[in-house]
């Protein structure tokens, strides 16, 4: 008589021969998913989770939109760096103009001059971001401070 064993592994080996063929059958590709950021989600207006087999799909689509983004960006940034450009040449002009053009009317050249002096105090000074970065720490420090203290006093009122 054959042993119960021979039946058990037997059995199982052709219970996993008919597993292995029906999943060897099966599109994994679709039975299995992937998540999509939420970014990504909102960018190329995909659901939450895909198909493995639709990936290439996704990844062209965000390939797509990251380049012609970037694109767009860049033009616009190329542009407003042309108008700043443009601006500041004309306004360089336009001073240059007016320098010269100064020394011709009685008063012109102290005019021009006072002008000047007043356009130059609005200016930003070399160390002015320093000092005013030192100042917002000192602020933030002092308020956590008294924050604090007035915690404090509150839990002590409490207790």
């Amino acid at each position: 008589m054959i042993d119960k064993k021979v039946y058990y592994i037997g059995s199982a080996g052709i219970a996993f021969l008919g597993l292995a063929l029906a999943v060897q059958g099966c599109d994994l590709q679709k039975a299995v998913k992937f998540d999509v950021p939420s970014g990504v989600q909102s960018a190329i207006d995909t659901e939450a989770t895909q198909p493995l087999s639709d990936s290439q799909y996704v990844w062209d689509n965000w390939e797509n939109w990251v380049t012609s983004n970037s694109q767009a960006l860049s033009r616009n940034i190329e542009d407003a760096n042309q108008r700043v450009a443009l601006i500041e040449n004309l306004t360089s002009m336009g001073i240059g103009a007016l320098g010269e053009v100064s020394g011709a009317f009685p008063g012109g050249a102290v005019l021009f001059s006072g002008v000047s002096l007043l356009a130059g105090w609005f200016l930003k000074r070399p160390s002015e971001d320093k000092v005013v970065a030192k100042e917002k720490e000192d602020s933030y420090n002092a308020g956590i401070a008294k924050g604090e203290e007035i915690a404090k006093t509150i839990k002590e009122a409490i207790s």
